[in-house]
């Protein structure tokens, strides 16, 4: 549990990263601390004169211990629709924060695929907030982050191997490794799968076997490093 020591309501500096200045839609990032508690509110305002439906917000946040390389992620996704000249609130929730963790929120605005507006906070302790209104969508991407979202002690035990190994190799890729687990009824086993985005790599049934657990990382990694390579051709030819 986060603690703030803060015994009043205070509004905390955002990053704007909505793009030019004559970008008609703005994400706003909002933070209101009260004791131990932060009230995070995702806004979004079109200053256009048009009316906008079919788009689409992401926040997400990414905890950490001070000590740990290990991210919990929590992701919010909704559609919502903006009249002319509207100013709403797409999403909130409340967080507990403790002072020894890093927190980084994250908000995304797109209608479809196209990104339309972008903000970003990124708390590292209950004093300090890094602010910067240049920050780009390939610094967002945070290199190198793996995420834990796995549920028992043989899924953990992957991550760990698949961590190490990770960090063994040199590489920091500027995608999100997200490690995702399905315990089975009874808890004889599991399924774990590496993915990136929505899409997923590999999955294979995870048991207490260190070799196993070895063998599925390294192959892992085979695929991610060739998942990367193909992107970079993709870019190259397009």
């Amino acid at each position: 549990m986060v603690r703030v020591l803060f015994c009043f309501l205070l509004l905390v500096p955002q990053v704007c990263l909505a793009g030019p200045n004559d970008n008609p839609m703005m994400a706003k990032i909002i933070l209101e601390r009260n004791d131990i508690f932060v009230q995070v509110n995702a806004v979004v305002e079109n200053s256009a004169h048009l009316f906008k439906n079919e788009l689409s917000y992401q926040l997400l946040l990414l905890k950490r211990a001070g000590t740990s390389n290990s991210y919990q992620k929590e992701e919010h996704t909704g559609e919502f629709t903006i009249l002319p000249n509207e100013k709403k609130s797409v999403a909130q929730l409340k967080l507990s924060l403790n002072n020894s963790e890093e927190v980084k929120v994250f908000l995304f605005v797109r209608e479809g695929k196209t990104l339309l507006a972008q903000d970003v906070i990124i708390i590292n302790d209950v004093e300090e907030i890094y602010r910067n209104t240049s920050i780009t969508e390939e610094q967002i991407a945070i290199k190198g982050l793996v995420i834990d979202e796995v549920k028992t002690k043989i899924g953990k035990d992957f991550y760990d191997i698949f961590y190490q190994k990770y960090l063994q190799s040199g590489e920091q890729y500027s995608f999100i490794i997200n490690i995702n687990e399905k315990p089975f009824i009874g808890g004889r086993g599991s399924l774990v799968s590496v993915q990136i985005g929505d899409h997923k790599l590999f999955e294979f049934q995870a048991r207490p076997d260190e070799d196993l657990l070895k063998q599925a990382a390294d192959y892992s990694l085979t695929l991610i490093k060739n998942y990367n390579q193909n992107n970079k051709n993709y870019e190259k030819i397009y």
